[in-house]
């Protein structure tokens, strides 16, 4: 089974139906979804994310965050009533513009972040992560992102794109590697052998950054890595299904409820 940990959807320019239908071309049988960074509705796309989730057995990861690409983001930081009904949290681009490929700090973005991560909201977010142990696919910068790391070494982190767009893929490894809440997703990012050797494989997760990345390129990269297919398995599902267990068992339950 391969499990895709990084799939952008919008009911309008990215349905679900069409990312399916790429995905099974590329023998991916499940995803991770969110809403793509330029949905112009968040919340309307997240609701949507939450429905073809359950729709097509697919894991719905609430979406917070901007447009990067536009420096625009929303007025307040909330939640819904019903965020246990999600698998994991994509927070996106809410502090930065753009991304972030070198690592150069930015003391006032930092600082913003610092206050941020200080209010009653993003406290909230962060709570409810660790009550329904939900995974939070963490993208800003680099300084921003090793705060968020060492604020809340409990929480499931999830690095995407191998760091290369939270300070670059070099910085991210020699930072993070150690850190065993800290996962790292590889797609539109280089896995080789020097990757592999530092994180080793029961931290990283198969994604193909559908539709920006091509998942059949993108699964290609783990087919042709020269290492037991039992590491490819747990790169491809294992991994990405442990953090979401939680999920799944209050998923089960309420299956059985109805």
């Amino acid at each position: 089974m391969v499990v895709d940990a990084h799939v952008n959807v919008d009911s309008q320019r990215f349905p679900v139906e069409r990312a399916l239908s790429v995905l099974r071309a590329a023998r991916i049988e499940h995803a991770v979804i969110f809403a793509d960074p330029r949905a112009a509705d968040k919340d309307e796309t997240n609701r949507y994310v939450l429905q073809v989730a359950r729709e097509h057995d697919l894991f719905p990861f609430y979406y917070l965050g901007g447009n990067p690409f536009t420096d625009t983001r929303p007025d307040n930081l909330e939640l819904p009533d019903d965020i246990e009904r999600y698998a994991g949290f994509r927070w996106h681009r809410w502090v930065a513009e753009g991304v972030d490929r070198e690592g150069s700090l930015d003391e006032d973005e930092l600082t913003w972040a610092v206050s941020l991560m200080e209010s009653p909201e993003f406290e909230a977010m962060a709570s409810a992560a660790s009550l329904y142990s939900m995974p939070v696919m963490f993208e800003e910068s680099f300084a921003v992102t090793l705060e968020f790391v060492l604020r809340y070494p409990a929480l499931d982190v999830i690095v995407p794109h191998l760091g290369a767009r939270n300070g670059g893929q070099t910085n991210i490894l020699r930072a993070l590697w150690d850190q065993p809440s800290v996962y790292l997703e590889t797609s539109l990012s280089q896995v080789d052998e020097t990757v592999l050797a530092r994180i080793g494989t029961e931290r990283i997760l198969f994604g193909s950054c559908y539709p920006y990345g091509d998942p059949e390129i993108e699964i290609q990269k783990i087919d042709t890595l020269p290492i037991a297919e039992e590491a490819k398995e747990g790169m491809y599902s294992d991994n990405i299904l442990h953090l979401l267990s939680a999920y799944l068992e209050r998923n089960q339950e309420a299956n059985l409820s109805e």
